[in-house]
C-alpha cells in the first residue's frame, strides 16, 4: 500500500494500528514544519530536533485523543510546542541553574505598552527577537507566531494569566525598543 497517497484521516487510522510505514509517512509529512516551530522557540538545533521527535512519539501514543476538530498539523504543533516549553524550562532550571519564575517582573500596569511595532523586514525581526530577553522572545513567538492565547500560554508555562499578559506587554515593549534601536543604525 502506498501511504504517500493516503488522505490524512486514513493515514491517522493506519497509524493508530501501530503501522510503522504509516507512522513514517506521517512523520515525513510534518517533521520539517514542526522542526521549524521547535527551532524558532529553542534556537538550538539539537534541542529542536529532540523536541520535535519527542513530540511526534507522544502524538503517536495519543492519536486516539485527536478528535478531528481543527487541523491535524495544528494538533501536532501544540504537542511539539509543549515539548519545547518543557525543554526550555529544563535548560533554564537544570543547565544554567536559573529558575524562570524567580526572574519574572510584575508590572503595575499590564496594558501600559500597547502601541504597534514599527514596520520591519523578517530578518530584522528575527535579529531583534534574538537580542531581547529569552523569556520575552518565547512568549512573543508563542502568542504571535504560533497563535496561542494568554490562557494556553499561562497553562503551558505555569504562570497566572495576568502574569502572562504582563510579560507579553513587557516583551512587546522590549521588542519595540530593540527594533527602534536597530532601525537607527
Amino acid at each position: 500500500m502506498k501511504y504517500s497517497k493516503l488522505h490524512i484521516e486514513a493515514l491517522i487510522e493506519a497509524c493508530k494500528t501501530k503501522n510503522q510505514n504509516a507512522q513514517m509517512e506521517l512523520y515525513e509529512r510534518f517533521h520539517k514544519s514542526l522542526y521549524r516551530t521547535a527551532f524558532s522557540i529553542l534556537k538550538n538545533r539539537e534541542d529542536a530536533q529532540d523536541a520535535m521527535h519527542e513530540g511526534m512519539v507522544s502524538a503517536f501514543d495519543k492519536l486516539d485523543q485527536y478528535k478531528g476538530r481543527g487541523s491535524f498539523e495544528g494538533w501536532l504543533r501544540k504537542i511539539v510546542v509543549r515539548k519545547c516549553i518543557t525543554t526550555y524550562h529544563y535548560n533554564l532550571q537544570h543547565i544554567k541553574g536559573i529558575a524562570l519564575e524567580d526572574q519574572i517582573e510584575l508590572s503595575e500596569d499590564p496594558e501600559a505598552e500597547t502601541s504597534s511595532l514599527p514596520a520591519v523586514k523578517p530578518h530584522q525581526l528575527e535579529d531583534a527577537l534574538n537580542k531581547i530577553n529569552k523569556r520575552y522572545s518565547l512568549i512573543l513567538k508563542l502568542y504571535y507566531l504560533e497563535g496561542f492565547s494568554h490562557e494556553e500560554i499561562s497553562n503551558y508555562l505555569n504562570w497566572s494569566a495576568s502574569n502572562c499578559r504582563t510579560t507579553l506587554s513587557r516583551a512587546r515593549a522590549q521588542l519595540k525598543k530593540q527594533l527602534n534601536e536597530g532601525s537607527r543604525i
